[in-house]
């Protein structure tokens, strides 16, 4: 029996149920607004109350009312600007002090991330000193006068353990000035 229905009568006849089952559903589900849609006017969009959460009515503004208020942000959680958030280690006591967060941010770190870079290109171009203090160079000079820095200490500290080779004070304080 099967045999007797081809493909296209099967298709035809299963487009026509699906048409007919997705209209019954607009029209049970959302008869008022598929009312207002063939009439051409704008339906008015329905909202629950507060009053009475069962029942729908329409509200004039239904932004003006919420059901269960504003949010509440949770615990702990603030809203900052980005000059007041920076990112630590160490101990939690020491992050108000004002000379950790200014080391933090500005020249030092800058400074250490680009010589960070140039040991990495002399490592995978097996460099040398003379070629480490070519590119130091023009860091120098990118930095104006990286030598009256208070934090230089800390930056030659970092070129002295990384670096592959030995550097003297006199060539950190020769580089700089």
């Amino acid at each position: 029996m099967l045999q007797q229905f081809s493909w296209t009568t099967f298709l035809i006849f299963f487009a026509v149920l699906s048409a007919l089952w997705y209209l019954a559903l607009l029209l049970t589900v959302f008869r008022k607004d598929a009312i207002a849609f063939l009439s051409g006017s704008a339906a008015e969009p329905t909202t629950i109350s507060v009053g009475n959460a069962g029942s729908a009515d329409k509200q004039a503004d239904p932004v003006e009312q919420e059901i269960m208020g504003k949010s509440k942000m949770p615990e702990g959680l603030e809203v900052v600007s980005m000059g007041a958030l920076s990112f630590s280690v160490g101990d939690p006591s020491a992050y108000n002090d004002e000379n950790l967060k200014s080391d933090q941010l500005g020249l030092v770190p800058d400074v250490i991330q680009e010589l960070k870079e140039i040991f990495g290109i002399l490592e995978k171009e097996d460099g040398t000193k003379q070629d480490f203090f070519s590119l130091a160079a023009m860091i120098s000079e990118k930095y104006g006068r990286i030598g009256s820095n208070p934090n230089i200490g800390k930056i030659n500290e970092f070129i002295r353990d990384h670096a592959p080779f030995a550097v003297t004070l006199q060539e950190l304080e020769y580089l700089w000035d």
